[in-house]
C-alpha cells in the first residue's frame, strides 16, 4: 500500500476514533447519533480506501474524463480480399498479410538447427527495402465443426451396433465385432479431441503501402506481399502464401482469435468435469 494511501487510512480512523470519543462526553442524543454515524461512515471509507484504493482511484479520476467513440470502422477489407485498409484523413493505408508454414517446433530442433533458423529468419528481415512486420501468433481454432462431425460419425456406428444386436443370433459375430471397435473409436477420438488444446501457431509478415486512393494502396500493397512471398518460400523451403478474405481478420479481431463456439466447449467441458 503506498505512502500517501496509508496516511490517509490512518487519518481517517483517527477520525473516527475521535467522533466516538466525543459520543462519551455528549448528553444529546441526537448530536451523538449523528457523530456515530459519521464516525461509521468514515471507518467504512477509511476500510474502502486501505483494500480497494484501486477502485477508488479509478471513480475518482473518472470525474471529467471524456471517451470519445469514432462512428467509422478503423479498418476494413479491400472489395479483393486481399488487403486490410485505414484511413486517416487523405491518406489511405493499405496493409497485406503472408502466412509463414511452421512445420517443426523449436522443442525438437537440436542446437544447430535453432541456431540455423535464427539466422534465415533474419536474412527475412533483409528481403524488403521498405519496413515490415515478422510476427509470431497463438489462436484458438474453432474445433466445434470437427467434434460435430466426429459425433455423427459416433451415432450411426451406435446406431448401427443396436441394430444387430437387435438381431441376435442371426447377425455375424465378425461384423458385429468390427461395429463395436468402430464405437469405441470414434468414442476416443471424440474424448481425445475435446481434451486436446485447440490451439494453433502461426508466423506472418505484415507489409504496408500508402496511396491516394484505397485502389491504389491495395495494389502496392499486394505487389509487395508477393514479393516478399516469393522470397520467403525460396528462403525457408517452404510455400509461403498470401492470407485473404476473413482470415485476415484473424489478425487483427479478438473474435476471430477465439471463436465464441470454442469458448463456450470449453466452459461445458469445465461444468461438466
Amino acid at each position: 500500500m503506498p505512502k500517501t494511501e496509508l496516511m490517509i487510512f490512518f487519518i481517517m480512523i483517527g477520525i473516527a476514533f475521535g467522533l466516538t470519543v466525543i459520543t462519551d462526553f455528549s448528553s444529546n442524543t441526537l448530536l451523538n447519533s449523528l457523530l456515530a454515524i459519521i464516525a461509521l461512515i468514515i471507518a467504512l471509507l477509511a476500510l474502502l480506501s486501505k483494500n480497494y484504493s484501486y477502485l477508488l482511484n479509478a471513480i475518482l479520476k473518472r470525474k471529467g474524463a471524456k471517451l470519445t467513440i469514432n462512428a467509422t470502422e478503423p479498418f476494413f477489407l479491400s472489395p479483393s480480399g486481399t488487403t486490410l485498409i485505414r484511413r486517416e484523413g487523405e491518406k489511405v493505408y493499405a496493409s497485406a498479410y503472408i502466412k509463414i508454414p511452421v512445420y517443426k517446433s523449436a522443442t525438437d530442433m537440436g542446437k544447430d538447427e535453432k541456431t540455423e533458423l535464427s539466422r534465415l529468419f533474419g536474412r527475412i528481415l533483409t528481403l524488403s527495402k521498405i519496413p515490415m512486420k515478422l510476427s509470431a501468433q497463438l489462436y484458438v481454432i474453432n474445433k466445434d465443426e470437427y467434434i460435430t462431425k466426429i459425433r455423427n460419425m459416433l451415432n450411426e456406428a451406435e446406431e448401427k451396433y443396436r441394430s444387430l444386436q437387435g438381431l441376435g443370433s442371426a447377425a455375424p459375430r465378425t461384423t458385429i465385432d468390427r461395429t463395436r471397435g468402430e464405437v469405441t473409436m470414434w468414442r476416443n477420438l471424440l474424448d481425445n479431441v475435446s481434451k486436446s488444446q485447440s490451439q494453433s501457431l502461426v508466423l506472418y509478415a505484415m507489409v504496408s503501402a500508402l496511396g491516394s486512393t484505397d485502389e491504389e494502396a491495395s495494389n502496392i500493397a499486394y505487389q509487395r506481399a508477393m514479393e516478399l512471398s516469393g522470397g520467403v518460400s525460396a528462403l525457408l523451403g517452404v510455400n509461403a502464401s498470401l492470407v485473404t478474405g476473413q482470415e485476415i481478420l484473424k489478425f487483427v479481431e479478438p473474435d476471430y482469435m477465439i471463436p465464441v463456439e470454442t469458448v463456450n466447449e470449453r466452459i461445458k467441458q469445465k461444468v461438466q468435469g
